[in-house]
């Protein structure tokens, strides 16, 4: 039976017999709603914010964009794109009930990963895979294999091409975003695809 949740924190309320694929679908789904809050913070109106479940669907599909059926990405060698677009989609998991934090937030690194992980052990709860899916948000976390290095960098290139878009609609002030997604995306072909954007959309080139 479906009910409506009675606080904030659930968009239903699924009985306990529930199948769990159900269960961590609604939950996960608080994805959808939550607005990337640098975009907020920098006076873009609700309506034009991408939400977080947006941003994992860019970086998934650059994933595969870039690396198609096994290709090789520059530095990062012959990847396993399927591997890359599932890190993808599942690396902002815990933002499902840790919220979007942001570097201006306070909130230290060690404990926006505590939240985190967290809120996916919560989104999670009664599904047969959750350790399988927290494993992989481990993965991208560490960013110790080809794929998750690949899509760190993916993270923020999603974030520059973003702004790059923004920018193009006629909104100020993308250049901070240009440069955090300068600093990390640092492999040759991802960086020539940011500076790419970054021209056609009108915004400086950056200082060499």
């Amino acid at each position: 039976m479906i009910t409506k949740a009675a606080g904030p924190d659930e968009l239903i309320e699924l009985g306990s017999g529930a199948d769990p694929a159900l269960s961590s679908y609604f939950r996960l789904m608080r994805l959808k709603r939550l607005y990337r809050q640098g975009w907020l913070k920098r006076g873009l109106p609700e309506g034009l914010c991408e939400s977080v479940a947006e941003h994992s669907f860019g970086t998934a599909l650059l994933a595969l964009l870039l690396a198609g059926q096994g290709g090789e990405v520059g530095g990062f060698g012959r990847l396993d794109s399927s591997r890359a677009a599932l890190l993808a989609l599942v690396h902002e998991m815990g933002e499902s009930y840790a919220g979007d934090i942001t570097p201006v937030d306070g909130v230290s690194r060690e404990d926006k990963e505590a939240l985190e992980r967290a809120a996916i052990v919560r989104a999670l709860d009664g599904h047969p895979d959750a350790e399988w899916f927290l494993s992989l948000w481990e993965e991208f976390e560490a960013g110790v294999s080809p794929e998750s290095s690949f899509v760190k960098q993916l993270d923020r290139l999603e974030m520059g091409l973003q702004a790059a878009l923004q920018e193009a609609e006629g909104f100020a002030g993308m250049g901070e975003f240009y440069d955090s997604a300068r600093r990390t995306v640092v492999e040759p072909r991802l960086r020539a695809i940011l500076e790419e954007a970054i021209a056609a959309a009108g915004g400086k080139a950056a200082v060499t």
